[in-house]
């Protein structure tokens, strides 16, 4: 669970990295300004080896908070592995999950570190924010089946296409809009240029992508509705209706988010807001399909 938690911080964490155009604050991995600890003054950097010229201190500590936070994950996630290994035998499940996630973690630091070696390069941003959804799913599964409480509800499994379609089409909005994302990233990077475009110009960059990130962002609310609905008519468990609710609201949240940074030029809070709401969806569905399998017996 502490494992779980960290990740979506750290999820949040790196939203506040992106509106801050923060992820060159340190220009190289895993140093930062070719030092450990981020240098107090600009006069400690090596100007031979970088402009000192890009020196902010404030985008530095963002950057720098990111990757102690991804440390900190990488510890935790490590503890959860070995942790398993007693498990091996009697619920190997765990064990593999840990496994997994362990080995993502160590490829999400290595991708992070191209991420910043590549000037933010597009689409290796949207493939980092993938491998951290699948991280999330492989914790919230760990999580799931280390609980015998946690045992399905029978009664729902007639759901679960409609809640794997939900699902995909949510993962599919995650990346879209991660898409959309990297078309403003140019404008935030140039934000403080004399010839800077206002804030409210920016959106109209992403295109398309922009257009079908808000058609689909309808078809998740109609495919939660009718999800809701048929949780409360079959009577279902109350944690299952619980979780359909849950994923209800955070799907009308995240629609007046969206609505707000289009129509009031992408505040920066609502952009970091936006992203965690979407972390908080992607576990909410992946809890409520959980519990809409078929039980397994848990091992002692």
């Amino acid at each position: 669970m502490a494992t779980l938690i960290a990740t979506l911080l750290l999820i949040i964490v790196g939203g506040l990295v992106r509106v801050s155009g923060a992820g060159l604050g340190c220009p190289d991995w895993p140093k930062c300004w070719g030092c450990w600890l981020p240098p107090s003054d600009p006069v400690k950097i090596d100007p031979n080896l970088y402009d000192t010229s890009q020196y902010n201190s404030t985008k530095m500590w963002i950057e720098y908070t990111n990757r102690m936070v991804g440390v900190i994950i990488g510890f935790l996630i490590l503890a959860t592995f070995l942790h398993s290994v007693r498990y091996f035998r009697t619920t190997p499940r765990l064990f593999w999950a840990s496994l997994a996630a362990f080995v993502l973690v160590l490829f999400q630091a290595w991708l992070g570190g191209e991420v910043v070696k590549s000037g933010l390069r597009p689409g290796i941003i949207t493939v980092h924010m993938v491998m951290a959804i699948i991280l999330l799913t492989l914790l919230l599964y760990i999580v799931h089946n280390s609980r015998e409480k946690d045992s399905a509800d029978i009664k729902a499994h007639s759901l679960g296409i409609a809640l794997r379609v939900l699902f995909a089409l949510t993962c599919f909005q995650v990346i879209i809009g991660t898409q959309v994302r990297e078309s403003v990233d140019p404008y935030i990077k140039s934000v403080e240029t004399p010839d800077a475009q206002p804030r409210s110009e920016w959106l109209k960059s992403a295109g398309w992508k922009d257009h079908v990130h808000r058609i689909a962002s309808w078809a998740v609310l109609i495919l939660s509705i009718i999800l809701a609905r048929g949780c409360h008519r079959q009577k279902l468990s109350k944690k299952v209706r619980q979780l359909a609710y849950w994923v209800l609201g955070l799907v009308l949240l995240q629609i007046l988010l969206g609505i707000t940074l289009a129509y009031m030029a992408l505040p920066p809070a609502s952009q970091v807001l936006h992203l965690a709401n979407a972390s908080m969806l992607i576990c909410a569905e992946v809890l409520l399909l959980l519990h809409c399998q078929r039980p397994k017996t848990i091992s002692p």
